[in-house]
């Protein structure tokens, strides 16, 4: 006999805030590492002329590393039949080892040591992340998937903020240390705020060529799904490119030796602006029904922003344009979670499909970041510094446009 192993329902205010609060302290974590502390750090250990492209390199492995790992542990967590739940005894091993790392890359001089502690905090943080990325299938009504994802889209947010300002008042080991606490309280609250049904199914035998053959979704039978996958790509491509080298736009471009205040304020502006329109178009997705529009408009929105970045020698412009692009990216991320969860293929193994979902992110990074790497090789001793990172900021705008252009192509959704 099948026992329901999800349990959709109405979530209220506050199931909805425990539920998104994970993706808060986990985005934080990301933002203050890849914006700030992992350029910062890297600039020091190896000089100005090498900082780029090791950069390129350290988070091209570290996404590679996620894309394998994301799959594989939410195709075992979809199996799992612990009395706590499926997902719950992941997401402790997780971030028990996540915060564990975070502190020992504090205590690091040389860039192996360090590249190294980042590989092993890629292996717990999406060993933590996989499962939880199911929870929203498993928990969250049809009609209340657009709202939850606008919950997921503000903690996104707010996020940014706290992943800017922390190593702004904190040095760098101090900032690694208080976020390994904060992944910790982000797991008591979400684990002891949203409610999991335990899998209590028959465990089914273990065949390893089908545990295989499952992480492949037939093309022909969900086109959809695969739209979806590749047009997220395309956007996390130019939204990967921005994150990784804004420390060094403003460095080599704007001329600022110290970028982390403007930094703080270009992200901060990112933020609010994105708060006018995050929970706004996920609320709007779900009563017109309307998921394609609000996802193709968010991307567009970015792209024009984008381009704004490689033309404009005002740091006034930048603050503003930060602004333009915080209004597209809350719409995006607003609509973007619940319109994977729309076209997820009815297995019942939600987190294996949302774990090869969330590989669209972890290819864009390291597709993003090698580009960007080999583009910058050739480039910044061919152009300097400064035309380089206006000529790499182009390609962002290429990548959203045609990231947001092929939504056209999901038919399922409107």
């Amino acid at each position: 006999m099948k026992v329901a192993t999800s349990n959709p329902h109405r979530l209220s205010v506050s199931e909805n805030l425990a539920l998104s609060f994970f993706w808060f302290t986990s985005n934080m974590q990301w933002t203050a590492l890849i914006i700030i502390v992992v350029p910062e750090v890297v600039l020091k250990m190896v000089g100005a002329n090498r900082s780029g492209t090791s950069v390129s390199w350290m988070t091209a492995a570290g996404a590679l590393f996620a894309a394998v790992i994301q799959p594989i542990i939410g195709a075992l967590s979809d199996r799992s039949r612990h009395p706590a739940g499926r997902r719950r005894p992941y997401m402790v091993v997780g971030v028990t080892g996540t915060a564990l790392t975070l502190t020992a890359m504090g205590f690091q001089h040389h860039f192996a040591p360090f590249f190294g502690c980042y590989l092993a905090l890629q292996f717990f943080a999406n060993l933590a992340s996989a499962p939880y990325q199911a929870l929203i299938p498993d928990v969250v009504l049809f009609e209340q998937r657009g709202v939850a994802s606008g919950y997921m889209g503000l903690m996104s947010q707010a996020a940014i903020i706290g992943g800017v300002l922390l190593p702004t008042f904190f040095n760098v080991r101090t900032t690694l240390m208080l976020l390994a606490a904060l992944q910790v309280a982000g797991l008591l609250v979400t684990v002891f705020g949203v409610r999991e049904v335990p899998n209590q199914n028959q465990p089914e035998p273990w065949n390893i060529r089908e545990f295989l053959r499952a992480f492949w979704i037939p093309p022909r039978e969900h086109s959809d799904w695969w739209w979806v996958f590749f047009t997220r790509l395309l956007v996390m491509l130019g939204f990967s490119t921005l994150e990784y080298y804004l420390y060094y736009y403003l460095h080599f471009v704007q001329g600022l030796a110290n970028p982390n205040p403007m930094l703080d304020k270009a992200l901060i502006a990112v933020t609010m602006a994105s708060l006018l329109s995050v929970l706004t178009a996920g609320w709007l997705s779900d009563r017109l029904n309307r998921r394609k529009v609000m996802v193709i408009a968010g991307g567009l929105v970015m792209g024009i922003a984008a381009m704004g970045f490689v033309f404009t020698r005002s740091l006034t412009m930048v603050i503003v344009l930060a602004l333009i692009f915080g209004l597209g990216y809350g719409t995006y991320l607003s609509t973007d979670w619940a319109l994977a969860v729309d076209v997820l293929p009815p297995t019942g193994t939600a987190a294996k499909d949302m774990g090869l979902w969330a590989i669209s992110l972890s290819v864009a990074q390291t597709v993003a970041t090698a580009i960007a790497g080999i583009f910058l090789a050739f480039t910044v001793t061919r152009w300097g510094n400064a035309l380089a990172y206006r000529a790499l900021f182009i390609i962002t705008f290429v990548y959203f446009l045609f990231g947001s252009l092929l939504v056209t192509r999901v038919r399922r959704v409107r």
